[in-house]
């Protein structure tokens, strides 16, 4: 929120500007040494898992099974992510409820392959983790979710966040990105000649159903 106080030009004497209703996306970098150890071994566990080209959908990411957070070799990445998503907590100020990964399972992006845009119901948080973004295939769409932000489209002549209906983020290896579930994304086409590697993860509170659902409802009635 501006000031305020602050003083204006012209016919007002004072201006300010709320953001009402923000819709944060969470960037956290692991230091080199971390996340280049952690890739190798994440990419020494996944590869095998890597299908054959026959497999792949025309200009589809492949996707494994969504159980990989229950693995041994994800140990390390899944306490980054954990410790991520308290800091989201945190910074939303929300009681720190135990937040669940709830499934994961990594994209692989041949050249030309992209993902379509698309959320993820039934979640708090969705995670992406990058083990490789070659230059060209290395960045994350997210989609104005307010339908009604549309209706009018006037003249754009300074482009930024306040008026994009769609944003881009750059991702690199190493790079761990979180955002609400219910926030349309998606990926563009890899157009580096390179394979993308990603690991998605999804967060949920684990007491939703028992406890958070009833404490809710009783707060709406």
């Amino acid at each position: 929120m501006s000031d305020p106080a602050k003083p204006a030009t012209g016919y007002f004497e004072r201006k300010a500007v709320f953001p009402l209703f923000p819709t944060y996306v969470w960037q956290h970098e692991l230091p080199a040494a971390d996340f280049e150890a952690l890739n190798k071994g994440l990419l020494a566990w996944l590869s095998p898992m890597r299908p054959g080209a026959d497999k792949y959908s025309a200009g589809r990411t492949w996707q494994t099974d969504t159980d990989l957070h229950d693995r041994p070799e994800m140990a390390e990445l899944n306490k980054r992510v954990i410790a991520a998503g308290d800091g989201v907590l945190d910074f939303l100020g929300f009681e720190r409820s135990p937040l669940m990964i709830s499934g994961a399972w990594a994209n692989f992006g041949p050249p030309d392959t992209s993902h379509h845009e698309h959320v993820h119901p039934n979640n708090f948080l969705s995670v992406v983790y990058y083990v490789k973004a070659p230059k060209g295939g290395n960045t994350i769409n997210f989609i104005d979710p307010r339908p009604q932000a549309h209706v009018m489209a006037p003249q754009v002549v300074k482009p930024s966040q306040n008026n994009a209906s769609l944003v881009t983020v750059d991702i690199a290896p190493g790079r761990l990105v979180l955002f609400p579930a219910w926030l349309r994304h998606a990926v563009d086409t890899n157009r580096s000649g390179e394979e993308r590697l990603s690991i998605a993860m999804n967060r949920m509170f684990e007491d939703y159903g028992r406890l958070l659902s009833k404490q809710i409802g009783r707060a709406h009635v």
